[in-house]
């Protein structure tokens, strides 16, 4: 598939570096290369078999499960047309704490034999629905070259849409779609499938579609609440404290969660029902009338919880604030040795606040992590947001939480590569989750400096969306807290930029650099290292919009002050260094290009390292000229270290990696091996949709390089229809 210009890619790296892919796909971002890649690896749907059972059940089922004969038997009669009429979905409806996922899956336990597939899926967002079943299609999916993950080819919507498409095509398969906040959310979903079976979970009472069954799942009875209590608190029936259990189970609402909670309290805390239900009588009064009067049983599991709180404060009031601080958190794999900061990790004291903890079910204890539940978490955060709030000196939940997790950061700075980065992958999504449910934008705070560097970190790791959302947060918490013109906001929007090249939106982040280098060359100066990065950025934005003379004529002219400035030697110069080669290959000036690569590459080597992104990002860069040049052998075993040393230290899903990939493909159709470059091509492609979603450049221009690989085969009517595809995505954004 030989042409005039040269398939090559740009690498970037530095604060908020961009670099851009100048002709065929773009990857934008801190250690993110351009490399071309090869097409070739998504399986359909309809092809692919399970290898065996496939599940991903967040829990099993509890080993007490009383009061729910007949609901049982209305979910099995309705899956197996007992009653003459086949259905597809049951709803399982009812106030939070009743029992309807302990309900799926004991139902799945003893139908677990019926199906081949069972996938739970969290419902709360359409993102979440989305997250999961896309998560889905990574099981079910042959795995990809360089255990690229399928979001990460694909992006999350084709991913899954591919599962939509297995679902489709298959029987024998059940979705557990949990805690359904909007039907609205599952309304193409429903529309699509018609040869599995769907559970849905929910609070909402609302009218289903034909071919959904609705089961309104009330509260235990007065005697399957006193089983449960018994059962779960392992008390030997006692005549005399029966009443007492009775009198908990009434105030409890009846409620399976908080009744399961109480017993688990009295059991591990070894005291009396009566004793546990006079501690309940001393909390507010307006909790008890709320479950007298309104009968709201969601009022009473803030109740229960409000009265071990209290108990724990007595005990332990450490531990009350610490299980306020975990709140804040993601509920899954917290990890235990953040908890308390740097100075506590170690502190026996603190293990004894987590035992505490988990006797009374509040939190579940692994050996590295600890889990805690999402509804515990929102009535803790919904009470610590409505509380009244008193001047005091101590620091808020939300400023512990930011304080333990840049403390955890700092730390896992010091740790070997591998074991930081799988470090750094565990605290991201608990930043996440205190930036959504407590924005921090008040006053500048010691801590603020884990969101810029997060945000970084995941740019590295090819996590666009989340870096998206980390650096609009922190461009909004610099603004509020320091100025528009202050040298964190102007990092910070320079950061929001880089992050929409990534995205592929380039035009945004075109506007995005220029309106920072305004600010930034008046208040910063024209020779200050972050002006000095957003130009070169900017000149990676401008090549990925094809405006290549353009890039040149910016690139020429920051880069003799970088030299002067940073240095020769210095990441940012070496990064723009290798753009201009890759620029001027681009402009088809392939000898240029070739000696500036072998120059940068003389530095990188000696300063970096043999892997190092940088290196790793401008040896593709140089293999790609070398295949220009008419060297193809040479050009194909350049690939093949590149991609084998990107696996190796950045993993298979990471955009430098994809990229690399890519590249080996196009080597490969380059020397006439159109079968082995058609089946690469298509395997990147897959990941591409995944990781970076169906219209971004990178994916683009895997899935040209397809096209024209399957032109080279003859097969001229599958290429036109992948030239047309990507047209027509063109097309919507001219």
């Amino acid at each position: 598939m030989p042409d005039s210009t040269p398939d090559l890619g740009i690498y970037a790296e530095g604060d908020r570096s961009i670099s851009a892919f100048v002709i065929n796909a773009a990857t934008t971002g801190d250690h993110s290369p351009i490399i071309k890649l090869e097409p070739g690896t998504l399986r359909p749907a309809a092809a692919v078999e399970p290898g065996g059972r496939v599940t991903n059940l967040p829990r099993a089922h509890s080993k007490v499960f009383v009061g729910r004969t007949d609901a049982m038997a209305a979910v099995e009669e309705a899956f197996t047309g007992a009653s003459g009429q086949v259905v597809i979905g049951q709803v399982i409806q009812g106030m939070g704490g009743v029992g309807k996922s302990e309900l799926a899956r004991q139902y799945i336990d003893r139908h677990k034999d019926r199906y081949r597939v069972v996938w739970w899926i969290t419902a709360t967002n359409p993102e979440q629905i989305t997250t999961d079943l896309a998560h889905l299609a990574e099981r079910l999916h042959p795995p990809l070259p360089q255990a690229v993950a399928l979001s990460m080819a694909l992006g999350l919507d084709k991913a899954a849409d591919w599962a939509k498409a297995w679902l489709q095509s298959h029987d024998g398969w059940l979705l557990v779609l949990d805690n359904l906040e909007d039907p609205r959310h599952i309304q193409d979903l429903l529309g699509q499938l018609r040869s599995g079976h769907i559970v849905i979970t929910t609070r909402r009472q609302v009218a289903w579609p034909a071919g959904v069954t609705h089961l309104s799942l009330d509260i235990l009875t007065p005697q399957a609440a006193i089983e449960l209590l018994l059962a779960v608190s392992e008390r030997t029936p006692d005549p005399d404290e029966e009443p007492v259990f009775a009198a908990i189970a009434k105030e409890l609402g009846y409620l399976p969660l908080a009744l399961e909670q109480a017993a688990s309290y009295i059991r591990e805390a070894r005291i009396s029902p009566a004793r546990y239900r006079q501690q309940l009588a001393k909390h507010p009064l307006h909790f008890y009338q709320a479950s007298l009067e309104e009968a709201d049983p969601q009022q009473t599991i803030a109740r229960l919880w409000d009265a071990h709180l209290a108990l724990i404060r007595t005990r332990n009031p450490q531990a009350e604030l610490v299980l306020r601080v975990l709140a804040c958190f993601a509920p899954d794999r917290i990890p235990r040795d953040i908890i308390g900061g740097a100075q506590a990790a170690e502190d026996p004291a603190m293990l004894d606040v987590l035992r505490l903890l988990a006797s009374y079910s509040l939190i579940t204890l692994e050996e590295q992590t600890l889990n805690m539940h999402r509804l515990l978490q929102a009535v803790i955060t919904a009470a610590d947001d409505t509380r009244t709030q008193t001047a005091t000196d101590e620091p808020s939940s939300p400023q512990l939480a930011l304080s333990w997790l840049a403390d955890a950061w700092s730390a896992a700075a010091d740790l070997p590569p591998s074991e930081r980065t799988g470090r750094w992958q565990m605290l991201t999504p608990h930043l996440e989750s205190l930036i959504r449910h407590h924005p921090i934008t008040d006053t500048p705070g010691k801590d603020d400096w884990i969101f810029p560097v997060a945000t970084n970190f995941e740019r590295s790791q090819g996590n666009y969306h989340r870096a998206k959302l980390l650096a609009r947060h922190t461009l909004a918490l610099m603004t509020t807290s320091r100025g528009r013109e202050h040298f964190y906001t102007l990092i910070a929007r320079g950061n929001l930029a880089s992050v929409l090249g990534n995205l592929g939106r380039l035009e945004e982040a075109e506007a995005e650099f220029r309106a920072v280098l305004e600010v930034s060359r008046r208040v910063l100066g024209e020779e200050h290292p972050i002006t000095l990065t957003d130009r070169g950025d900017l000149a990676g934005v401008l090549g990925g919009l094809g405006r290549l003379e353009e890039a040149v004529a910016e690139i020429r002219a920051v880069l003799p002050t970088m030299r002067r400035v940073l240095g020769e030697e210095h990441p940012i110069t070496l990064t723009n260094w290798g753009n201009l080669a890759f620029i001027l290959g681009s402009l088809g000036r392939l000898e240029e290009a070739e000696a500036e690569f072998r120059a940068v590459l003389e530095v990188s080597h000696r300063v970096l390292g043999e892997e190092q992104p940088i290196t790793l990002a401008n040896r593709g860069n140089l293999a790609l000229v070398l295949g220009s040049l008419g060297r193809l052998e040479e050009a194909e075993a350049e690939h093949r270290v590149v991609l084998e040393a990107s696996r190796r230290v950045l993993g298979e899903e990471h955009p430098i990696t994809l990229t690399s990939w890519n590249n080996l493909a196009g080597a490969l159709g380059e020397l006439g091996r159109l079968e082995e470059a058609e089946a690469e091509f298509r395997a990147v492609l897959e990941a591409r949709r995944r990781v970076l979603g169906e219209e971004h450049p990178d994916t683009l221009t895997s899935r040209s390089d397809l096209a024209e690989a399957l032109a080279e085969l003859g097969r001229l009517e599958e290429a036109e229809a992948e030239f047309q595809a990507v047209l027509d995505v063109l097309g919507r954004h001219e």
